[in-house]
């Protein structure tokens, strides 16, 4: 059977393809380019998927390497104009996109150890992102202080 990191693996260019259409449409604050949505996410895909790869080959999946890529994109979401709604809606879009895949290419179930691989990458990354994109909202709140509360 396939594993959901073949899947992804094999569709990287198509999901990374419909999930960028559907920021462009449904939740970029106005025109933006590729690179700029890109930003880290093919790096999280990369991730994501060697997360699964090592759970595959019976080592810790080492979920937490998704969290510093979420750090950054929540900076360069709050760069470009996004809102936190955004954010997380992007991720969401992500997500779903992800389980077309595997519904496009026959596959009714995912092994209970990738969905719970998949649920963890995709909750630290947006935990990150939304903490520095709420830090770096507070500091332009405050004047360009840190609150020393953030973390």
């Amino acid at each position: 059977m396939e594993t959901l990191a073949d899947m992804m693996e094999a569709g990287r260019e198509r999901l990374f393809a419909r999930w960028l259409e559907r920021v462009q449409q449904h939740h970029a604050p106005g025109p933006r380019t590729e690179p700029e949505l890109a930003d880290h996410i093919p790096e999280f895909l990369r991730e994501v998927i060697a997360a699964l790869r090592r759970e595959e080959e019976g080592e810790a999946p080492k979920t937490h390497r998704v969290g510093p890529l979420g750090w950054e994109h929540g900076e360069q979401r709050f760069l470009i104009g996004f809102d936190l709604r955004g954010i997380v809606r992007e991720y969401g879009a992500l997500h779903e996109c992800i389980f077309e895949l595997v519904q496009e290419r026959g596959h009714a179930l995912l092994r209970l150890e990738e969905a719970w691989i998949l649920l963890q990458c995709f909750n630290r990354a947006i935990a990150d992102a939304v903490a520095h994109y709420t830090r770096m909202r507070e500091r332009e709140l405050g004047g360009g202080e840190a609150h020393s509360s953030a973390s």
